[in-house]
């Protein structure tokens, strides 16, 4: 009888992605999407699309300077390049998340993305948005 060893699998990598979506649009019946290795831009007129647009470039960007992916950043490394890239909403919603996670002992890459959203109670909060 031959056996073979049972092997564990390779860790588990994440795989995350920005996607933001502009909703003043407007009449003018363009579809604006602009896609990147890890973001995705979709809608808005054309100022806010080009708003979205940089923003995204900027923080791709740090990204590559920090050689790493959205996926590699925990909360607080996420919440840092939110704020030198002046994207308050994403530093909020960060925050949130690194505050959660802290009050219930855990480590993000333990939790579902069920449990991540259910630690920033997207029901139940305020919106991020003009908080």
């Amino acid at each position: 009888m031959i056996t073979t060893p049972t092997s564990t699998p390779p860790a588990r990598r994440l795989r995350a992605a920005i996607i933001g979506f502009g909703f003043d649009g407007g009449d003018d019946d363009q579809k604006r999407v602009t896609r990147s290795a890890q973001c995705l831009v979709v809608g808005g007129s054309p100022e806010t699309h080009a708003e979205m647009r940089e923003a995204v470039a900027r923080m791709e960007l740090e990204l590559e300077e920090m050689q790493s992916e959205l996926g590699d950043l925990d909360p607080a490394a996420l919440a840092e390049l939110a704020f030198r890239v002046d994207l308050p909403e994403l530093h909020h919603i960060a925050v949130r998340l690194e505050d959660g996670l802290e009050r219930q002992g855990r480590a993000f890459r333990d939790l579902s993305a069920e449990e991540l959203a259910a630690l920033l109670d997207l029901d139940g909060a305020e919106a991020v948005v003009g908080s």
